[in-house]
């Protein structure tokens, strides 16, 4: 039964992966802090009795998409202090694997455009769903104006 359990969830995590994201409301322009501890891999991990690592590696193959938007802050989950001009992004809740993923580095697409930023942050679930990101001000003017608030992207572990 513990092999099921653990089949269910790495086919739940590549589902999840492959599902598009919603459509993106582009009025606002939100800016927001993005400091939240918790990962949900964790709460699944401890759960099923899956190890997080195993969560994450599943995690960590293939591309994903999702929305794309901004924030400003100084320290993040990943302890590590940084600016708003620093390549940075706030991964979001449900792929962060709790601090598993700080780092990393991943290249997001959005518009034709390509930027490649580290992950420094994690971008709580009611502002980020699987396979969307919270980029620094850095990161997402190289794919759009600041203005634009949110874009659709497309990303990938580098």
């Amino acid at each position: 039964m513990a092999i099921f359990n653990k089949l269910a969830l790495l086919a739940t995590v590549a589902l999840a992966a492959m599902v598009s994201a919603a459509p993106i409301d582009t009025t606002t322009t939100t800016v927001r802090h993005t400091t939240a501890r918790h990962s949900t891999a964790s709460k699944i991990a401890s759960s099923t009795g899956t190890s997080e690592e195993t969560i994450v590696s599943a995690q960590a193959a293939g591309s994903f998409s999702g929305r794309g938007t901004w924030f400003t802050d100084s320290v993040g989950s990943c302890g590590t202090p940084f600016d708003t001009n620093d390549m940075i992004v706030a991964m979001n809740e449900a792929q962060m694997g709790g601090t598993s993923m700080c780092g990393k580095t991943v290249r997001i697409t959005s518009g034709g455009k390509t930027v490649t930023a580290r992950v420094t942050d994690t971008c709580p679930s009611q502002y980020c769903n699987s396979g969307s990101l919270d980029l620094s001000k850095a990161a997402f003017s190289k794919l759009a104006p600041l203005g634009t608030g949110v874009i659709s992207i497309n990303w990938e572990f580098a």
